[in-house]
């Protein structure tokens, strides 16, 4: 008897510690922010480039430090596009709209409004850039 009121007691201990480690996680949320910028872009100078490029650093720096930053990337610009049921490859990276993937991060945030307030602060759009914020739902688990 008592083994099975100790048992029951841990079961139930077990189960209020998941659920507050769910409701806990779900508060906050995976967003990818994807950057762009326009494909033919040229920088008016370099002085105005090393001032953007300070600007990424303290963007990112200050993502960090709040632990908002769960990663992000900067593809090269250079690479290769597949598409179509004949699979037709292509070289050079997807264009639309004369828009070219200049980077992506995944953030923290408790909702796609603050993820957006987070997209709005970034640098890209010194130089008519511009962001899309999309929430993550995980697949590979």
């Amino acid at each position: 008897m008592k083994k099975s009121i100790l048992l029951l007691a841990l079961a139930c201990i077990s189960i209020v510690l998941l659920s507050a480690q769910t409701n806990s996680n779900s508060a906050k949320q995976q967003y990818l922010i994807v950057f762009r910028f326009k494909s033919n872009f040229l920088p008016p100078s370099q002085d105005v480039l090393q001032v953007n490029i300070k600007h990424w650093q303290e963007y990112m720096g200050s993502l960090a430090k709040a632990g908002n930053l769960v990663s992000g990337f900067r593809p090269v610009n250079e690479g290769k596009t597949i598409t179509g049921s004949g699979k037709t490859i292509k070289e050079g990276s997807y264009i639309a709209n004369n828009e070219l993937i200049s980077s992506v991060i995944i953030i923290n945030a408790s909702s796609i409004e603050e993820a957006t307030e987070i997209a709005n602060k970034c640098p890209i759009f010194e130089f008519g850039g511009s962001a899309e914020v999309r929430q993550l739902i995980g697949t590979a688990n």
